[in-house]
């Protein structure tokens, strides 16, 4: 982690808001540093994890729950739906939606795209909480160019 590209990357974001994340890639930035900076603002990340209301189906445990990254407005992404943008991702993306202000109940507002692990085959044993978040950080990285 480098605190002066944090620096910088907070600095932009004061700036230009949350379209600086189509400039961390030329920062330099990781996806710990972009999560790194949106903590020290104290500002919603761009990308979370929920756990699964339902992650039971036809009385077996499914995954944990699903991962989530926010799309930008000026990014190639922006609006379209899930089967319209080519990211891998455990199961493909099975959510693409923009939430305007109080439009759902604890979504922070934006342009959102998601997989989850209620897939066949998918269980709390191959899908704990610690793995959503990790497939969430590489979709992250998918949609920003991040290394």
């Amino acid at each position: 982690m480098s605190l002066d590209k944090i620096n910088i990357f907070m600095k932009r974001f004061n700036e230009i808001g949350d379209s600086v994340l189509l400039d961390a890639k030329y920062m330099g930035m990781s996806v710990n540093d972009v999560l790194t900076a949106y903590d020290i603002m104290g500002l919603t990340p761009p990308l979370m994890i929920r756990k699964n209301s339902l992650n039971r189906f036809y009385g077996v445990e499914k995954g944990w729950g699903n991962g989530y990254v926010k799309i930008v407005p000026k990014h190639i992404y922006y609006g379209k739906g899930y089967d319209d943008i080519p990211l891998n991702v455990h199961g493909g993306l099975t959510f693409s939606e923009i939430i305007s202000d109080n439009d759902v109940d604890g979504w922070p507002e934006g342009h959102w795209i998601g997989f989850d692990t209620a897939h066949y085959g998918d269980d709390i044993l191959k899908w704990p909480k610690e793995k959503v978040l990790e497939e969430t950080k590489d979709l992250f990285r998918q949609v920003y160019s991040l290394k």
